[in-house]
C-alpha cells in the first residue's frame, strides 16, 4: 500500500510542506490531462472567469484507517452566473428508502450485491456550455499569467455537473440493454432469461 499522510492540513500552505499531499495534489491534475478536461486560453475582459480552489481530505476505510490523501481542485460554483456559465442543474439521486429496498431485496433474491465509487466521475462528462475557471491555486502557469482554463468537462462545485454525469451514465446505460424503472428513475434493470442485473445510481456510487 502506498504510504499517506496521517495528518489533515488545515490550509494549501501546510499541505505543500507533506510530499504525500503535494503527491494527491498532482495526481488531481493529472487526471485533467488524462481526461481532456481542460485547456489554455488567453484571458479577455468579457469572460466571467470562476474562481478554484482546493479540497483536501483523508479518505478512510470501513474500519476508520486512512486509506489515501485526497486533493480535489473544486470550482466555486457559487460565482456562476445562470444562463451563462450553467443552465439545467437538476440531477436524481437515490433516496436511502430506496437504497434500503434494493438491499432487503438483494438479501431475500440470493442476489450479490457489488458497490462501486466512480473515481472523478464528473471529470468525464462534457459541458455544453462556455465556462472558464481560473488556473489552481499555488500551480498557476508562471509562463501564462494571463491565461485561464476552459472548460471542455466538469469540475466538482459546478451546479451543472451532477446533472451532467448522470446523463452522460444513464445514456450509457440505456446503450447497453438496460431499462429505467418506470418508478423509480435511477434505477436501471436489464434481464435476459437466465440473469437479471439492477444498477442502483447515487451521483458517483453505484450498486
Amino acid at each position: 500500500m502506498d504510504f499517506v499522510s496521517q495528518i489533515e492540513p488545515k490550509s494549501i500552505c501546510v499541505a505543500l510542506k507533506d510530499e504525500n499531499w503535494v503527491a494527491a495534489m498532482h495526481d488531481e491534475l493529472n487526471q485533467f490531462t488524462r481526461n481532456y478536461v481542460l485547456f489554455h486560453v488567453l484571458k479577455i475582459d468579457c469572460m466571467n472567469v470562476i474562481g478554484t480552489k482546493w479540497v483536501i481530505r483523508n479518505k478512510l476505510d470501513e474500519y476508520g484507517v486512512i486509506t489515501r490523501n485526497k486533493s480535489r481542485l473544486v470550482a466555486k460554483g457559487y460565482n456562476q452566473e445562470e444562463g451563462i456559465d450553467y443552465d439545467e442543474t437538476f440531477a436524481l439521486v437515490a433516496r436511502i428508502e430506496v437504497v434500503r429496498l434494493l438491499l432487503a431485496f438483494a438479501s431475500m433474491s440470493g442476489f450479490k450485491l457489488f458497490q462501486m465509487d466512480v473515481k472523478s466521475a464528473f471529470l468525464n462528462e462534457f459541458i455544453n456550455e462556455e465556462v472558464y475557471v481560473s488556473q489552481p491555486p499555488i500551480f498557476e502557469d508562471h509562463q501564462h499569467p494571463n491565461h485561464v482554463y476552459k472548460l471542455k468537462k466538469a469540475l466538482y462545485g459546478l451546479k451543472q455537473a451532477p446533472r451532467q454525469w448522470y446523463e452522460r451514465l444513464s445514456n450509457f446505460l440505456l446503450s447497453h440493454g438496460h431499462e429505467r424503472d418506470k418508478i423509480d428513475k435511477i434505477l436501471f434493470i436489464k434481464k435476459s432469461k437466465s440473469f437479471i442485473i439492477l444498477a442502483q445510481i447515487y451521483v458517483d456510487d453505484i450498486c
